[in-house]
């Protein structure tokens, strides 16, 4: 991952995972979405990225959650 990139790990019905995605289209920016399909079955980034609760909406800045 190069430096200053932003990942958002979300999903569709998560209101906090929109607001941050609005928020960073509106400052200009640019960002990878990451959809986490399943809620039952968690993605390794997941849960290296949020280890104590597990839960999505996880933004990622060069490299740390």
């Amino acid at each position: 991952m190069s430096e200053g990139e932003v990942k958002v790990l979300g999903t569709w019905a998560s209101p906090f995972s929109t607001r941050v995605r609005i928020a960073l289209h509106l400052k200009s920016v640019n960002y990878e979405y990451l959809e986490e399909y399943s809620l039952e079955s968690k993605s390794e980034l997941l849960l290296n990225s949020n280890p104590i609760f597990k839960r999505i909406s996880v933004l990622i800045h060069a490299g740390s959650a």
